[in-house]
């Protein structure tokens, strides 16, 4: 057993001389919308002005939750506690179109669009990830939230938050390899046959 793992070793050492050959996999997430970029979501919303922009207008900009993929429609209640998150808060702490908007119930619309785009690529060295002793994986990509209200037809606030460029790195460390997610007495007679 011992030298099959030995072969097997050998085999693989000669990738870990470069990770970018494109053979560990990757993975790609995306939000479907009409924005591609991060700058693109940026410069539609930047169009959207308050108490000017209409219901049509901003469907015709691509905000239109009933022809474009994942734009949430969300009521009154809905926008509650994502304005007062906490008791403490008052609603005449609220920007006064937040305020009015609230008010109005059933005239009062949000729509929510958070595109997003995630790549996902193992970037360790191909050697320890094949043989399952350390696996790292790089996250890049883009994420945005923009909620607009609408009351009576007409923007009236709008809100946005973003991270412009996602940079997380995750690194998955098995000292025993394969070896590692073993358990029970199959584990427990490996164990005992690899002590000096």
């Amino acid at each position: 057993m011992r030298f099959r793992f030995v072969v097997a070793a050998a085999a693989v050492m000669p990738l870990s001389a470069c990770a970018s050959w494109g053979v560990l996999p990757s993975t790609v997430e995306t939000t479907e919308s009409p924005f591609k970029s991060y700058k693109s979501a940026e410069d539609a919303y930047a169009q959207v002005k308050p108490y000017v922009t209409t219901h049509r207008e901003l469907k015709a900009r691509g905000f239109d939750p009933y022809a474009t993929p994942n734009i949430k429609v969300l009521n009154y209640l809905d926008l509650v506690p994502r304005f007062l998150p906490q008791q403490s808060m008052k609603q005449e702490d609220l920007d006064p179109a937040v305020q009015g908007c609230l008010t109005a119930r059933e005239r009062c619309t949000g729509w929510l669009a958070e595109p997003t785009i995630s790549s996902k690529d193992r970037t360790g060295n191909v050697a320890l990830d094949v043989l399952g002793f350390e696996r790292e994986t790089t996250e890049t990509g883009w994420k945005a939230s923009m909620l607009l209200l609408i009351q009576d037809g007409v923007v009236v606030y709008k809100l946005w938050s973003g991270t412009p460029a996602v940079l997380n790195v995750k690194t998955e460390k098995k000292p025993l390899g394969p070896l590692q997610d073993l358990s029970g007495p199959a584990a427990a007679a490996i164990s005992g046959a690899v002590k000096p």
